[in-house]
């Protein structure tokens, strides 16, 4: 059976057997982040021309205060973005089924209705595992003044851990079957596990935390250093800094990363059944 550091250094690995497919990718995730940074943008101007018409402190900005065709224009752009969103997981299904399959090569970006139609399953399942620990963490923070808040966010915080965990071994069985009932079937999922052990379970998916981070670490770094040789650059150069930032992130570190995680969550079921 595959160890723990044999099923993430593959995942690792993975990406690299066709960076174009990783390009490709990346192209949804770099519009995501220039949708945002534009959306960004527009609230931050606006807050600025508030602020400079009311200086007083008792007035507040409102969204409903931004004008109309900027609040039209962002709400087609977080339609759009939320469209994208769901192709971004219909790829994340294709390739957790090419792991569970144990193919090598990236999965081709055809059948676009079908990889739209996974993609809906996919956050519906990831929606209805989060759905209690998201309302019970929005009572807890309503109800900050009260001195049983803490124990509710607590509470909803670790719900949001057990939900992780088993969220996984859930959306792998559904692509598994192509079913999203096998989402659900809590007795199947929990079996899957226990062939796989929860300690080696668990601790492959903390090992895969761990090395993200470090990834995410080293990618801050080397961005920091390129924003300084920007600013040493160019003069006014705050906007460029923020969509070169947001294209580099898009294109190579956000589609690297999400391959990276399908990749070993697909082994962690391919595991679990042998």
């Amino acid at each position: 059976m595959t160890s723990i550091t044999d099923c993430v250094v593959e995942g690792l690995k993975y990406p690299f057997n066709d960076l174009k497919k990783v390009l490709s990718f990346g192209v949804l995730f770099a519009l995501i982040n220039l949708i945002s940074l534009d959306i960004t943008t527009k609230f931050i101007d606006a807050v600025m021309k508030y602020s400079k018409l009311y200086p007083s402190a008792s007035n507040v900005f409102h969204l409903s205060q931004l004008p109309a065709n900027d609040i039209y224009m962002i709400i087609a752009l977080l339609i759009i973005s939320f469209i994208i969103v769901l192709f971004i997981n219909g790829y994340e299904w294709n390739i957790v089924r090419f792991s569970i399959d144990k193919k090598e090569d990236l999965p081709e970006f055809s059948n676009v209705l079908k990889m739209f139609v996974n993609g809906v399953k996919y956050f519906l399942v990831n929606v209805a595992y989060n759905i209690i620990p998201i309302v019970l963490l929005i009572i807890g923070l309503a109800l900050f003044n009260e001195s049983y808040s803490p124990i509710i966010i607590l509470i909803s915080v670790l719900l949001f851990l057990i939900a992780y965990f088993i969220l996984i071994m859930a959306l792998n069985n559904m692509v598994a079957h192509d079913s999203i009932k096998k989402a659900f079937d809590l007795r199947e999922i929990t079996k899957n596990i226990s062939n796989l052990g929860w300690g080696k379970y668990i601790g492959i998916i903390v090992f895969t935390l761990i090395v993200y981070l470090v990834i995410m670490v080293a990618v801050g770094v080397i961005l920091f250093f390129i924003t300084v040789f920007i600013i040493s650059a160019i003069t006014d150069q705050s906007m460029i800094i923020s969509i070169f930032l947001a294209i580099i992130e898009g294109l190579f570190i956000l589609p690297y990363v999400e391959i990276f995680f399908s990749r070993v969550f697909g082994s962690i079921y391919r595991e679990s059944i042998k």
